[in-house]
């Protein structure tokens, strides 16, 4: 079982976005699910020297429940664990995850939630949710985070937001990466301006500080919006300006110019299959340096080619411009995955994975590796 929930990092903002849904009144019934794999690929880690085929296997669990506490408030409750061993050099790993968040409708234009994560995940999985993975590919990572969001809705077209947001990105025995908090502070505003267009205005403000003394903050201001473009056809877009100004240990605190900033996304959805490519430029939390500038560019495809069988390809890929060091890091992932349904209970699933990185001594590694297993879900659909 691979565990890839990687929340993204905590920022403060203004922003115009589409009016968040009531809470649900109907609830998916609670399940277990028990997946077993077992893989094969050159390098799985992306060391320099290591050419030799490595092959594992891995037995995991993931539940999910989602609890009504009374008829405007719903608990939910998502975990997973997984334990993974590999036949050489490597060792065993443990992973996991696990998330509670109580979702409160007080009326019909106030919401509230509040909500609490956990991860804890090896760098290969990471690597699509962080450019740590380039400049450390080894240790393990851990996250918490917490945040509470306020959501009012004035009228039946306008949404406003406000966030805060407390996380921790803690590596294990790093040389390189260091255990980094942060704080984020979130506003945001959205109004519908027709029945498929929406605009609105972002800002967001980022503090984090690490445990070798450097301090950071980043401040963001964009324009966004979104549009149905046709039927299934939507698109996203938003432009703005972004500064990171940072402080090492014992120096004065430095900050460059404003800097642009873009986030889009285009998603296709005839329902035979569904297309989505998003990306962005803007500033993210790391265990590296704090607050760092990020360039990210995302695309999926799923198609269902038959009531019980589902194929998906993605394509991930991040880098950092501006290190002050050696080389830009950078990642790449691409991954296939086939799952074929046999019965209410029983999935098969093959993929392949293949990853890319560059790191801080410009040399770049990369790796195949190939997956085959099966899941149990408790009790069946």
């Amino acid at each position: 079982m691979t565990v890839r929930r990687h929340a993204s990092l905590p920022v403060l903002a203004i922003a115009l976005l589409p009016p968040a849904p009531a809470v649900a009144q109907t609830r998916e019934q609670p399940y277990i699910e028990v997946d077993m794999s077992l893989f094969t690929g050159r390098n799985p880690f992306l060391l320099p020297g290591d050419d030799e085929m490595t092959s594992g296997g891995e037995i995991g669990a993931r539940g999910k429940a989602t609890v009504p506490v009374d008829h405007r408030t719903m608990l939910e409750l998502d975990g997973a664990v997984a334990y993974r061993r590999y036949d050489r050099r490597y060792g065993p790993f443990v992973t996991g995850h696990a998330l509670a968040a109580l979702d409160h409708r007080n009326d019909e234009h106030l919401n509230l939630r509040t909500e609490a994560s956990y991860e804890r995940y090896l760098p290969l999985e990471g690597m699509v949710a962080s450019i740590d993975a380039a400049i450390d590919p080894v240790s393990l990572q851990e996250r918490f985070q917490i945040n509470e969001e306020v959501r009012w809705r004035p009228d039946r077209v306008s949404t406003m937001t406000g966030m805060v947001m407390l996380s921790r990105i803690a590596p294990r025995n790093s040389p390189l990466l260091t255990r980094t908090d942060a704080t984020t502070f979130v506003l945001s505003a959205e109004r519908r301006i027709a029945r498929t267009t929406w605009l609105g205005l972002e800002t967001l403000v980022t503090h984090s500080t690490s445990d070798d003394g450097g301090d950071a903050r980043s401040t963001t201001a964009r324009f966004k919006g979104g549009a149905r473009l046709a039927r299934g056809l939507t698109a996203e877009l938003g432009i703005g300006l972004a500064k990171i100004s940072r402080r090492d240990p014992g120096g004065p605190r430095g900050g460059g110019a404003g800097q642009f900033t873009a986030s889009g996304s285009l998603c296709y959805d005839p329902r035979q299959f569904r297309l989505c490519i998003s990306g962005r430029v803007a500033p993210v939390v790391t265990s590296f340096d704090g607050i760092r500038r990020e360039k990210s560019l995302n695309a999926r495809f799923d198609l269902r080619t038959m009531p019980r069988a589902n194929f998906s390809l993605e394509a991930d890929y991040r880098s950092m411009p501006g290190t002050g060091r050696l080389s830009d890091p950078e990642v790449l992932r691409a991954s296939a995955r086939y799952e074929h349904q046999l019965d209410g209970r029983v999935k098969l699933h093959i993929g392949a994975d293949y990853d890319r990185r560059t790191g801080l001594a410009r040399q770049t590694l990369d790796t195949w590796t190939v997956r085959v297993g099966a899941t149990i879900r408790i009790p069946s659909l």
